[in-house]
């Protein structure tokens, strides 16, 4: 928390002097004026002080800390509508970031515990350094995808090392509309991991058995299940030939109310 005491001819002057010093904006501070001397040429003292925010808890404690590790980095911090993002850059950020990004993850559940007392909305906070989310976030989508095409393809279930919440729910995400495989977590904290297990299809799929052959599936074995019949099968009857008799001039000779059409001509 930043804190400043100008003086000035002014209260306006001193405000002024001391929001530029600061780098702040007047909704971001207190002030009050501390002190008025002088008949003629009066001098105003004003101490202005930073308010107490979330974003401002978070950066007091996260460069305290880095200061007290004696660590070459900054935190910078941005507030959005619902999230803390913290940024950290300089010479030491992999020593914050630790293996897998076990530091950047303790770091990261302290100031969450110093910002939730002044956070009545609730927001979220995710402290990034050298945009090692990002680069973890697409690893681990690989992965998940790699596996999960294995699990689809073997019919066997997989499971993966520990993992904590943030990279649990990549993995989650990731297959979360795979058509072939479904993921639960399983365990508890810290070894809390998760299992990639493949889908029951609608209907049975034709599946090979382990020699290479054909394996039956329940649709096949309905279809072998039904009786069949014992009769041989019987030739269908040919179709009688209808009585054509034609003499020698083709008119056909037929009867038609009693009389012959040859007759007719």
């Amino acid at each position: 928390m930043k804190s400043i005491e100008i003086t000035a001819n002014s209260y306006a002057e001193a405000l002024k002097e001391a929001l530029d010093k600061l780098g702040l904006d007047e909704s971001q501070v207190e002030a009050e004026k501390v002190k008025e001397t002088g008949l003629i040429r009066k001098k105003v003292t004003v101490k202005v002080t930073q308010k107490i925010t979330g974003a401002v808890l978070v950066s007091d404690f996260i460069n305290g800390v880095i200061q007290r590790m004696n660590i070459q980095c900054v935190a910078e911090v941005e507030e959005k509508e619902d999230a803390f993002c913290v940024s950290l850059s300089g010479e030491d950020t992999g020593v914050l970031i630790g293996y897998r990004g076990d530091v950047l993850d303790s770091l990261q559940y302290l100031s969450l515990l110093i910002v939730n007392k002044e956070n009545p909305l609730g927001k979220r906070l995710v402290i990034d350094g050298e945009n090692y989310r990002a680069k973890r976030i697409a690893t681990l989508s690989k992965l998940a995808k790699k596996i999960a095409f294995r699990v689809a393809k073997s019919h066997k279930s997989e499971s993966l090392e520990p993992m904590n919440p943030f990279e649990r729910r990549i993995i989650h995400s990731a297959l979360h509309d795979d058509r072939f495989v479904t993921t639960e977590s399983h365990g508890e904290e810290p070894n809390r991991y998760v299992v990639i297990t493949p889908k029951k299809p609608a209907y049975d799929r034709e599946r090979r058995n382990d020699r290479g052959g054909r394996e039956r599936t329940g649709y096949d074995r309905d279809r072998s299940s039904k009786p069949k019949s014992s009769a041989p099968a019987q030739p269908v009857a040919d179709k009688p030939q209808e009585n054509r008799n034609f003499n020698k001039t083709g008119v056909t000779r037929m009867k038609s109310y009693g009389g012959d059409m040859k007759k007719f001509f």
